[in-house]
């Protein structure tokens, strides 16, 4: 999501490119003037990039097996059904996966030291 988030900001030139601030043929004044589709997209991207942290974080203490981390990666998955159509798909899996049987006896029976790579 974070890449796509940043990729968009470069195709796009930005904040101004999204928002068409920057538009030659006509100089917006106020966000009033701005297309509501354009402030959607400046939205999702920021809270793209903003989600893009700490699901970093928690993929990475996933890996590892940290104890804490199936806590929350449930709550990331339930926060990240809102990035529709995507996000709901993958966050429905993840809390599966979380949810799972399987999973807890991973989490249970866990190298002491965590996954090594």
């Amino acid at each position: 999501m974070g890449v796509i988030a940043i990729a968009a900001l470069v195709l796009n030139g930005g904040f101004s490119g999204i928002l068409l601030t920057n538009d030659p043929f006509y100089k917006r004044k106020d966000i009033a003037s701005i297309p509501l589709a354009r402030l959607l997209a400046v939205v999702y991207i920021v809270y793209s990039l903003i989600m893009a942290v700490p699901i970093s974080i928690l993929g990475r203490a996933l890996l590892q097996w940290k104890p804490w981390a199936k806590t929350g990666g449930m709550f990331l998955a339930a926060v990240n059904m809102l990035f529709f159509p995507i996000g709901t798909a993958v966050g429905l899996y993840a809390l599966w996966v979380l949810n799972d049987e399987a999973t807890e006896f991973l989490f249970e029976n866990a190298p002491a030291g965590g996954a090594k790579r």
